[in-house]
Parts: structure tokens; sequence; C-alpha cells
């Protein structure tokens, strides 16, 4: 049976720098999971390729190593910096109320990754109890009590019993005239 897995081939640096490493080396050496990274690096100037045969890329391996010991990830703002195991995550919830966004832009993970921790940390340990916050309300909460009434009664729409339904419906209607 024929399977259409292809394995890549593998190029060989040109004459005269078997010591160098192709870009998909370099990314795996640096721990990275595809070779748009080491691209980066290139262009923020802090690899320098020498080309080979038809424009490949091929990087001295001392030069990939020295970055593999400092922090390899490009310098943008929004890029993650640093990998953040889950319990940091939720010592950084416990240290000061924080939302969802929040963890996102704090600690630069991903969307899906912050609702994951947000969850588990309301799961387990919750927001401060209302003693805790400011003036009792949940200091995390920006939306206006207006909004927070709104939102609970398109909620409501989504009931499977119609009477809720129908109850949120008119309350909505009435609140729009």
């Amino acid at each position: 049976m024929l399977t259409h897995a292809t394995a890549r081939k593998t190029i060989r640096p040109p004459s005269g720098f078997e010591d160098h490493l192709c870009r998909r080396e370099a990314a795996a050496l640096l721990g990275f999971a595809s070779e748009f990274k080491v691209r980066q690096l290139e262009k923020e100037g802090r690899l320098r390729p020498v080309r080979g045969a038809m424009g490949s890329a091929w990087y001295p391996r001392a030069q990939v190593e020295a970055l593999r010991g400092k922090s390899a990830r490009p310098l943008s703002p929004t890029a993650p910096r640093v990998r953040w195991p889950d319990d940091a995550l939720i010592a950084l919830l416990r240290e000061k109320p924080r939302s969802i966004v929040d963890l996102v832009v704090d600690a630069g993970i991903s969307i899906s990754r912050a609702e994951r921790v947000y969850r588990f940390w309301l799961a387990h340990e919750g927001p401060p109890s209302p003693g805790e916050g400011s003036g009792g309300a949940d200091p995390r909460e920006r939306r206006s009590e207006e909004r927070i009434e709104h939102d609970a009664l398109v909620r409501q729409l989504r009931d499977a019993d119609p009477r809720v339904r129908a109850a949120a419906f008119e309350k909505l209607k009435a609140a729009r005239r």
C-alpha cells in the first residue's frame, strides 16, 4: 500500500559551509514550530544567512546556538514573551483581579488559553467575595448596571421556557421606548 506522506528531502549546504543550518534545522534547534520565526529573526538582523542554491538560507550553527541561550523570540509587543505555566497564570489572577482580556494582554497568551485558565480559576477559587472589592461590586466588571441587565435579558431570550423568553422580550421592548 502506498502512503502519501512525503518526507521532506534534506538539502545540502553550499560548499565550504557544512557547519551551517538550513531554516528548518535552525527552527528546530530554537524550538520553533515553524520556519517563519527564523525569517523574523533574519529580518530583525539577529541572524545573518549565507545564500545557497536557489536562494536557500543557511545560518552559522554558532550564531543559532547563541540565540538559543537568549530569548530568540521577536521583540514585538504582541508576541508572547515567556511561556507561562498555568499555575503562574492563576497566580496572576490571585494577585489582582483580571479579566480574560487582561490575561491575554499581560501574559501574552492566546485568547482560548486565557479563557480555559480563567474558567478553571472561576470554578475552583472564583472572584473575590463582594466585601473584598471596592464598594461591593465586582472590580473587574466594566459594564454599567443597565448593560448588565440588558445582557441578562438577552440571555433569557435563549431560555428553553417560552414564558421566560416572552417576558424577557417584553422587558427589552419596553426598555427601547
